[in-house]
């Protein structure tokens, strides 16, 4: 079990940022305890079908990167249908946090993955989460404004690589680095 200050991490990959027409298409989680300790290392990866002609939709941007990095080609061969995604996400989660209302919903910018959560087949999983979240996002943007330069310079730097497994690894980096430097009693860093 992770706790009852356990952090749901999600990063999901979607072609395109508008969630009333836009899908996700790739999906990783990994559950730590509230002081970031990741309590399955494994984690949970899910590549969601699309058919050809779905991705072929996409904008340039999400057509470009989603190549470049081999998703479109995982995406169209994936058996894995949304449904099933869903099903599997919340298993997962109920695996480590069987309370409904417990986990947070953790990651950088999580507002947007929680906006597609937040729609069918989906939902069922953002139900399962407790209503706030933690965007390590919103924390690098007040250290930015509210902290000595040091603190963002000396940040962890994300590569940018737009698949979901990494990017949910270096959100958890990203926030383990601000909790020592912002939060932990100890720190003098800040």
């Amino acid at each position: 079990m992770a706790g009852n200050e356990a952090l749901v991490w999600i990063d999901c990959e979607m072609t395109g940022l508008n969630p009333d027409h836009e899908e996700i298409i790739e999906i990783f989680c990994i559950i730590t305890t509230g002081t970031l300790e990741v309590v399955d290392e494994k984690g949970l990866g899910i590549v969601v079908h699309q058919s050809k002609e779905r991705m072929d939709m996409m904008g340039e941007w999400c057509t470009q990167t989603h190549a470049q990095s081999g998703l479109t080609a995982a995406v169209i061969d994936s058996k894995v249908t949304p449904e099933q995604a869903a099903e599997e996400l919340l298993s997962y989660i109920k695996k480590y946090i069987p309370e409904r209302k417990m986990g947070l919903l953790a990651g950088n910018s999580v507002h947007a993955d929680r906006s597609f959560l937040a729609k069918e087949p989906y939902k069922k999983v953002v139900d399962h989460l407790h209503h706030r979240i933690l965007d390590v996002s919103t924390i690098k943007e007040a250290a930015r404004r509210w902290c000595p330069r040091k603190v963002t310079r000396e940040a962890p730097r994300k590569q940018g690589l737009h698949q979901a497994k990494e990017d949910i690894l270096e959100s958890i980096e990203e926030a383990r680095y601000y909790k020592e430097v912002l939060f932990d009693k100890k720190s003098d860093r800040a």
